[in-house]
């Protein structure tokens, strides 16, 4: 009787003991989730956004928020108020959810940024809690920025999700909605001074990593001679970080004869490489964020200057356009290496900001691995996708289909 009675006994510290432990896991945040969220996706999912399901963030909670947002992708949403919301820069979600997001664009007036928009509106829509879905694009224009950004104070939004292009001139209004208790998460990788104290977080690859990665393809394939860098607005911090990084990793044999600004406008790209090649017709190389708008603006200028399109581009976004592009121009003296589009990094700013409401301790950064991959290996022309789009965007491609018609 003594000896069962004391069986039982261990067993029932046994129990206790895996309990306490599953508490434990539970008030951290980590197993199957916490602060509302799930910290899982799909392997697919994840090889769809990322290219390879491995490259996560390395920081533990920055992993788990980034699982919990795109796994939420999963989830089946209305989409044709997805639709409807993006044609009107917002909506009401019908759901009687007390919060509202907004995601307030300095310039949103290019594929990219309006795909960026599309995701916000699709993971907004998984999370019955939101009621009202707000966007607005400053169209380039500084004041409005700012303005914007005081509106959406103003209105009590709950969470607020940015891209700086702007730069450091946003930081007023960071502070002001962080003073205000709103949480400021920004994506792609729009850094801007003091995150984790003027505002939540940033998201996105470390854009040093990224030039890095560019100059080791330049030291490759160019070996010698001159190349150039283009990049957003002036001062934007996603083509300051990579440019600053690049440029001392070249060979010194590779020289950077041009630094311009294109504003992530195809027609601009056009106008800037023209003026580029009319300058310096020998450049071998160019290092860029936006691929297509490379393929349209920067395809252009070399027909219109009677060049063939002979060059190595390092890109950050993986264009569909450039790839068929490419796949059109049989050009074997064209090299191709790019990044993801990093359109679904904003999924996991919304994601981070809405679990710091619920008390989540949230890093400041939220750092992506990187690895570029080579067009001739890994096509980015992908079959039924708009070549506006690009194919590791967590949009669905029918829906792509009713954007992009």
């Amino acid at each position: 009787m003594h000896v069962r009675n004391r069986s039982a006994s261990r067993r029932l510290m046994t129990i206790g003991a895996v309990l306490v432990t599953m508490l434990v896991v539970v008030a951290a945040g980590q197993g199957a989730g916490g602060f509302g969220e799930t910290y899982k996706a799909k392997t697919s999912t994840l090889k769809k956004a990322l290219f390879n399901a491995k490259l996560l963030p390395a920081n533990k909670m920055a992993r788990n928020i980034s699982l919990a947002a795109l796994g939420r992708s999963e989830k089946k949403v209305n989409l044709n108020l997805a639709l409807k919301c993006w044609k009107n820069n917002g909506c009401s979600t019908g759901t009687g959810g007390k919060l509202k997001v907004a995601y307030v664009e300095g310039f949103g007036e290019n594929v990219f940024r309006q795909m960026s928009k599309m995701e916000f509106i699709l993971q907004a829509l998984t999370y019955p809690q939101i009621g009202k879905i707000i966007y607005t694009s400053a169209h380039s224009n500084p004041a409005q920025a700012l303005t914007d950004f005081r509106a959406a104070i103003s209105q009590h939004v709950n969470v607020i999700v940015t891209y700086p292009d702007f730069g450091d001139a946003m930081l007023p209004v960071f502070k002001e909605a962080t003073k205000a208790g709103i949480p400021v998460a920004t994506y792609a990788w729009g850094y801007v001074t003091g995150p984790g104290k003027n505002y939540l977080t940033v998201v996105g690859e470390d854009t040093c990593r990224l030039g890095k990665a560019y100059a080791k393809v330049m030291n490759k394939y160019v070996k010698s001679g001159n190349i150039a860098f283009l990049g957003g607005f002036p001062g934007n911090p996603l083509s300051l970080g990579w440019q600053k990084c690049e440029k001392p990793a070249l060979n010194p044999n590779i020289h950077v004869v041009a630094t311009e600004a294109t504003n992530w406008d195809p027609s601009k790209v056009q106008e800037v490489v023209s003026g580029i090649l009319a300058r310096y017709p020998d450049i071998k190389g160019w290092s860029y964020e936006y691929g297509l708008g490379m393929a349209q603006g920067g395809l252009a200028a070399y027909k219109a200057a009677g060049k063939p399109f002979n060059t190595v581009l390092t890109l950050r976004t993986d264009d569909v356009g450039m790839g068929c592009a490419y796949d059109r121009l049989k050009n074997k003296n064209l090299r191709v290496f790019y990044y993801t589009s990093g359109n679904p990094q904003i999924r996991v700013a919304l994601t981070a900001g809405l679990m710091k409401l619920k008390g989540a301790k949230i890093p400041p950064q939220i750092v992506f691995p990187i690895q570029l991959q080579d067009q001739s290996k890994r096509d980015q022309c992908v079959k039924g996708y708009p070549e506006q789009a690009s194919a590791t965007s967590l949009i669905p491609l029918s829906l792509l289909h009713k954007m992009y018609p």
